[in-house]
């Protein structure tokens, strides 16, 4: 089977035992680890768990999210741009849209978009300078292409930020607690963020899992 990512034929696939059992591909070529499709959670069971999930406002969460928000208020400084100024989406927001609240409070303005709690497209037919998705990555059924819009929407030396926890290696892939969500179903390390980056004219400017921030490049004009 090709790989869900760059398409190489190099994969192998392995059998996860252990409950919950499922069947996975790693591809040698870009390390990325994904769930065999056929095995996946029908839509509506993936949208009942989603409304499972509970993004409380705990001291907490709000120290999870704390290093992205100093992150783009240290680009909002470096762009010489009032927070008002600066667009920014959240793709794949979720039914709180708890991270854009807690940019609000910087006096940010973001924009949301979730297939699933705000699924309105409006938001994904313009620009941005910061483009945030956060606990979104692992769920990505097509990421090539998923990955694909996200960076013709983010503006040229816009930041790409990301969290989502680097899976450990196939030998260690059976007891990570991370892979036990059936709606995590594709998993990424640095090397298949450093692919992302080679191939969609980004810089991976953070590597620091379970963050990673990308930059996008200027258009190579030769």
């Amino acid at each position: 089977m090709k790989c869900l990512l760059c398409e190489s034929t190099r994969t192998t696939t392995f059998e996860v035992e252990k409950k919950p059992a499922r069947d996975y591909f790693h591809c040698e070529q870009c390390d990325l680890i994904f769930m065999d499709p056929d095995e996946r959670l029908l839509p509506e069971e993936e949208k009942a768990r989603y409304d499972l999930h509970q993004n409380e406002d705990s001291s907490g969460y709000r120290q999870f999210l704390a290093p992205l928000i100093q992150d783009i208020q240290n680009y909002s400084v470096m762009l010489g741009k009032a927070p008002p100024q600066v667009k920014i989406l959240d793709y794949g927001c979720g039914p709180t849209a708890f991270l854009s609240s807690m940019l609000q409070e910087s006096s940010f303005q973001p924009a949301n978009y979730d297939p699933f709690y705000f699924s309105d497209q409006k938001p994904l037919q313009t620009s941005y300078d910061v483009i945030t998705s956060t606990e979104v990555w692992e769920h990505f059924h097509h990421p090539r292409e998923e990955i694909t819009q996200l960076t013709q929407i983010l503006k040229t030396f816009g930041l790409l930020v990301v969290m989502t926890a680097g899976h450990p290696g196939v030998s260690l892939f059976h007891d990570w607690q991370y892979r036990r969500d059936l709606t995590h179903v594709i998993f990424f390390t640095e090397k298949t963020m450093r692919w992302i980056a080679d191939h969609f004219n980004l810089d991976l400017i953070k590597a620091e899992t379970p963050y990673w921030i990308f930059q996008k490049k200027a258009a190579d004009v030769r």
